[in-house]
């Protein structure tokens, strides 16, 4: 039995995390978060909770479908049964299709913390800040001057940006860091009432948002009318480091208009800078390995986007360590 440290408790981490655990292994799971999930986010302020980074899950191949099959039989997951609509310059129409879209039961983050549950030691609010290896052995430092190890292997589920750092004694994976990641400004509100629409959810096609929807038109969330709005990774490059307020009021406004309605006082609200959203061009590599010192990268930048990238990816990185430990 090995000993094996995951840097990051998104979707691919813990996504290795199954994969080891299977082989026997001894797994601690490293997150600067008070818990898991990454962006399977969920934000909770007053009575109203919404599912604030990723949205629902949805399959393109056999593998994911067959896994989102597992979960639904296990109760983790649910089919969210929305028709999407479509809103551009021409106005809103709905948009049906066949995709099997699943959300987490509760919450997003639910689906994190039944995965993390396997896991010898999940050590939160614990952010990494150096990895050494040395003599066939990863030694992990965080902000607090703690050393924690040895370590047989590693995984190194993060932003390419925050895995760089990491890597100085990979130079060859440390290279290949070279992934360009989006932002996204994600605005949360609620309401008293239901707002007078029948869209549920809605990709907008122009202006400042690139989706939105109605979180409690999910299965087993609360009442309480609440809305996500998500701006498109452009308009929010443009508007990175612009003030909260500007572009809070910003996005109040474009929602009002995606919707053609008059929106009421929210009695919650809610402003999230996503810096790392999505990769502008992820690597579609799987994920990124060293053999020699038994180390892993995954995340859905090296894959493809969205959860069942990430899955994909921390599927193979929890492959890889498995083979580099036989």
């Amino acid at each position: 039995m090995a000993s094996i440290a995951i840097v990051g408790a998104g979707m691919a981490g813990l996504t290795a995390l199954q994969a080891l655990k299977q082989q026997g292994h001894h797994v601690t799971v490293f997150d600067k978060s008070r818990g898991s999930g990454g962006r399977l986010a969920s934000k909770k302020v007053g009575n109203a909770s919404w599912d604030m980074g990723a949205q629902f899950m949805r399959s393109h191949t056999d593998a994911f479908a067959q896994q989102l099959q597992q979960w639904q039989q296990q109760g983790w997951i649910e089919p969210w049964p929305v028709a999407p609509w479509v809103i551009d310059s021409a106005g809103a129409r709905p948009s049906p299709d066949e995709v099997e879209r699943f959300v987490s039961v509760n919450r997003m983050t639910a689906l994190s913390r039944q995965l993390v549950a396997c896991a010898d030691e999940f050590a939160t609010s614990t952010r990494i800040v150096r990895c050494q290896h040395d003599q066939q052995q990863w030694y992990l430092h965080d902000d607090e001057q703690q050393c924690h190890g040895p370590f047989d292997a590693l995984i190194v589920n993060l932003p390419p940006a925050q895995a760089q750092p990491l890597l100085g004694d990979s130079p060859q994976l440390q290279q290949q860091c070279q992934v360009e990641m989006l932002p996204c400004w994600t605005l949360l509100l609620a309401f008293e009432q239901p707002l007078d629409t029948a869209i549920d959810a809605a990709f907008v096609k122009h202006g400042a948002i690139g989706w939105l929807a109605r979180n409690n038109s999910k299965p087993q969330r609360d009442a309480h009318e609440t809305w996500v709005i998500q701006a498109n990774h452009h308009w929010s490059q443009q508007r990175l480091e612009h003030p909260r307020e500007l572009v809070q009021q910003e996005l109040t406004t474009a929602f009002a208009q995606a919707l053609q309605l008059q929106i009421p006082r929210a009695t919650e609200q809610w402003l999230h800078r996503w810096l790392y959203a999505i990769a502008a061009e992820p690597l579609q590599r799987g994920a990124l390995s060293d053999p020699q010192r038994r180390l892993s990268v995954c995340g859905d930048w090296c894959h493809s986007g969205a959860i069942e990238g990430a899955w994909l990816s921390g599927r193979q990185a929890g492959n890889d360590i498995n083979t580099f430990l036989e």
